[in-house]
């Protein structure tokens, strides 16, 4: 049975909501919260900011329109007010840093996936040592208005998946997420969801501007993420995805996120790959 933070209402921990509220005049705060694989913290929004980076393992966080998948090499922002809901796709140890609305720059409500660079990510430890220390509110502050520089920045990664629209699509993207070595042609797919190839084909160009094969193949390696953050060797994980050998993955794997796998594998056991 997969558990659910948001109803846990007599586990006596502090909700992120409730810090909030008990808090109004912070600027920020912060939490540290240990997810087992599997844990869903279901759908739910805040009245501030967050800015969530994994110290391990692997988030993912569905939106109204995307699902976006959060490593070791990157931080989300959610704004305000935006429903989400999070999954730990493996073990994982997350951070959360709130920020309140009441102070700093306004944000634009949008989600962003933003790249961990060296310098983002001591200035999120720096934050967070800083809200959980006594410091005042003024030093706090000044440190917000580089995070939100940093957010606004135009590095933004790709590790998210549109949601389709089209109840034909959303059967297939179910299937595919749940075990993405399924190799069926867009023919067969037509035959279960009942649709033609031709108006399969249509509905991907239409939805997400790109064909089946290449959709499929963002699926599998956003989904091999999660695996390398196991004990696996890189053969079961190429099995797993539905590659026909090692060096296909591989090579599809760097040409998608400019490390190989083992790289992403080994910087993240060292705290975070270190992208340019």
């Amino acid at each position: 049975m997969m558990l659910t933070r948001q109803i846990d209402s007599h586990s006596g921990v502090m909700t992120s909501n409730e810090m909030m509220t008990a808090n109004p005049h912070s600027p920020a705060l912060v939490k540290t919260i240990d997810m087992p694989k599997g844990y869903i913290d279901a759908m739910h929004q805040h009245t501030w900011h967050q800015v969530i980076f994994p110290i391990k393992g692997l988030l993912q966080t569905k939106t109204d329109y995307y699902q976006h998948l959060v490593p070791h090499t990157s931080a989300l922002f959610v704004p305000a007010g935006i429903q989400h809901e999070s999954i730990a796709l493996s073990q994982t140890t997350f951070v959360g840093i709130y920020l309140n609305p009441a102070f700093g720059t306004e944000y634009e409500h949008q989600v962003r996936t933003i790249t961990l660079t060296p310098f983002l990510n001591e200035l999120l430890q720096e934050i967070r040592r800083q809200c959980e220390g006594l410091v005042s509110d003024e030093e706090v502050s000044r440190l917000l208005a580089v995070l939100h520089d940093q957010i606004m920045k135009d590095n933004v990664q790709t590790f998210q998946l549109l949601l389709p629209q089209d109840r034909r699509l959303k059967l297939i993207f179910e299937a595919l997420t749940d075990k993405p070595a399924l190799d069926f042609s867009l023919k067969q797919w037509g035959e279960k969801v009942g649709a033609s190839e031709r108006t399969l084909s249509r509905l991907f160009s239409k939805e997400f501007n790109t064909s089946f094969q290449l959709w499929r193949q963002q699926i599998r390696l956003i989904y091999s993420l999660s695996l390398l953050d196991e004990d696996r060797s890189i053969q079961s994980i190429t099995d797993q995805v539905g590659y026909q050998n090692d060096s296909s993955y591989i090579k599809a794997f760097k040409a998608y996120f400019d490390v190989t796998p083992q790289q992403f594998r080994v910087n993240g056991k060292q705290g975070g790959v270190r992208r340019p």
